[in-house]
């Protein structure tokens, strides 16, 4: 297109003004602060929830996750769960639009883009929530990549203790070099990458000097991008959500059981499902280990005499074998041997995917064995709204800001497949987990936040008070690169760019999901991933 300024985005995950704050000076944060002082900083807020899976696939769109369908690591079908990836997207992205209208895409690393579709000009690399071994777009960059720079990783060793900075640097410079990489391949007018790690190492580090050093090293391979570009290159830089400080998990299905919600039944230990390769014996030998052996004959044990599964973790004590759970998995230690599940099928209501901060009812005529009539859902639903806005942590606080009717939160679509009921939990210092254990557990730690940050050397005059949205990045970088501006999307265009033109992208992209014939391929080892970081508890 003869009217395209190229644009370089750029997504930093998990990266929000309450943890960064400190670092971003001339000194340290270099680079951001730089392209800071030329243009605008300004909080971003996130979907809800304000989680990786749905908030990228929005940033991409600039539709609400009841327009693209992804409200979570996982869609649902019936009772059963499956990891997400791109054709669970019901949108078209930035680039894939860009591509279609004869504009050359660039996208390195964006969770939820694999399979990659098959682009006409330009190249997709998947990152977050592909196996390590995906097949690139074209499929040939990554045996050319790899001939020149080494083996291309998505996915930094978690718990990596030798040096957790190197680590992580390691795998983001390879954001960098494929940047590099491509750059030497296309005439680009969109260069968009994203780097996950600094999301993880929130998760994964305690030490805030380690967590500063990544950052820092991050923030030099932004600037080598950015140098990719030109003095006229538009540059944002925006994250997906916040982080900061958690206090408690409060683990809604156990208080759904409490309360005549929720039935439990006895299933997969989950303690088994997320435990890592130490406690699998997967140290090159079939079966067990013997720490394995011993914590599920000792939960067998307690069972067998009737203890709850929530004091399972207390009467391991007994046998001495709480604190070896603690040692090698201090973040699950409470759901060590836990072997009761939800029984769906003969549940009122109940949080079934993991991370969705939602409750689904079990309804007559939409699940297969449903137990609320169309004519009791509305009152059902009210009842526990009502309910659930009234619990209180032990301290006596209440746990939501909000529990609300999911209409009142999304549109679209796929609103008839995000949960009944919304959560909201207060501050954003509670996770809410659906594992049958303690009703709460104080668990300090840090998670994600609705506030995330957008950086551009462009003045985009925005309201401080107000931030900007997540929905709008996707419309802004549109306007910049002289594309249509989807006229179904939940954002505005920022700054000194204007929408010439709307059009439904639907529509312009075309067949955006024919994808390459490559599979997706296993798993196992992606959720594996997910549990070492606290999302499958």
């Amino acid at each position: 297109m003869e009217d395209c300024e190229r644009v370089i985005l750029l997504g930093l995950d998990g990266l929000g003004r309450a943890e960064i704050q400190s670092f971003l000076t001339p000194e340290s944060l270099t680079v951001l602060e730089d392209t800071l002082q030329t243009g605008c900083y300004a909080d971003l807020k996130s979907t809800n929830p304000p989680w990786t899976p749905c908030a990228w696939p929005s940033f991409l769109s600039g539709r609400n996750p009841g327009k693209h369908g992804v409200f979570d690591f996982f869609t649902n079908n019936g009772y059963d769960k499956n990891l997400i990836d791109r054709s669970s997207v019901d949108s078209p992205t930035l680039f894939e639009v860009a591509d279609q209208t004869g504009i050359t895409p660039i996208a390195v690393n964006y969770p939820v883009t694999h399979p990659s579709p098959d682009l006409d000009n330009g190249a997709v690399v998947p990152g977050y929530l592909a196996t390590e071994d995906v097949e690139f777009s074209p499929s040939q960059l990554r045996e050319e990549y790899e001939d020149e720079y080494g083996k291309y990783v998505i996915y930094p060793e978690y718990g990596a203790d030798s040096d957790a900075v190197q680590e992580y640097t390691r795998v983001a410079r390879h954001r960098r070099d494929m940047a590099r990489f491509l750059d030497t391949r296309y005439e680009w007018d969109l260069m968009a990458v994203q780097f996950q790690v600094t999301d993880s190492i929130f998760h994964d580090l305690d030490d805030r000097e380690k967590i500063r050093q990544v950052l820092e090293n991050v923030d030099d391979f932004v600037g080598d991008i950015i140098n990719l570009g030109d003095d006229d290159t538009n540059v944002f830089i925006a994250s997906d959500h916040g982080m900061g400080d958690y206090e408690w998990t409060f683990y809604v299905n156990s208080w759904l059981a409490e309360n005549g919600y929720c039935e439990t039944t006895t299933g997969e230990e989950q303690y088994f499902r997320q435990a890592k390769d130490e406690l699998k014996g997967e140290s090159g030998e079939k079966g067990p280990s013997s720490i394995v052996s011993a914590v599920g004959a000792a939960a067998s044990a307690l069972s067998a005499v009737g203890l709850s599964p929530r004091r399972i973790h207390q009467g391991l004590g007994t046998v001495g074998l709480d604190k070896t759970v603690e040692r090698l998995l201090p973040e699950d230690a409470l759901v060590a041997a836990q072997n009761q599940v939800v029984d769906h099928e003969n549940s009122v209501a109940y949080q079934l995917l993991f991370n969705s901060l939602g409750v689904h009812l079990n309804v007559e005529g939409r699940e297969s064995n449903g137990q609320v009539s169309p004519e009791e859902y509305d009152d059902v639903r009210e009842e526990l709204i009502n309910d659930l806005s009234q619990v209180r942590d032990p301290d006596g606080n209440l746990v939501f800001d909000d529990v609300l009717p999911r209409e009142e939160v999304y549109e679209g679509k796929h609103l008839e497949d995000a949960p009944d009921i919304v959560l909201v939990p207060r501050d954003y210092q509670y996770d809410v987990s659906g594992s049958i254990v303690d009703t709460f557990r104080r668990y300090p730690h840090k998670n994600h936040k609705p506030e995330g940050i957008l950086i551009s050397n462009r003045d985009l005059d925005i309201d401080p008070e107000t931030g900007a949205s997540i929905y709008d990045v996707a419309p802004t970088v549109a306007a910049a690169l002289g594309l249509p501006v989807d006229s179904e999307t939940d954002g505005e265009v920022l700054g000194p760019f204007e929408a010439d033109e709307r059009v439904d992208w639907d529509e312009l992209a075309g067949e955006y999901r024919e994808v390459a014939d490559s599979e997706s391929g296993p798993t196992d080892d992606v959720e594996d991933r997910l549990a070492d970081l606290g999302y499958m508890e």
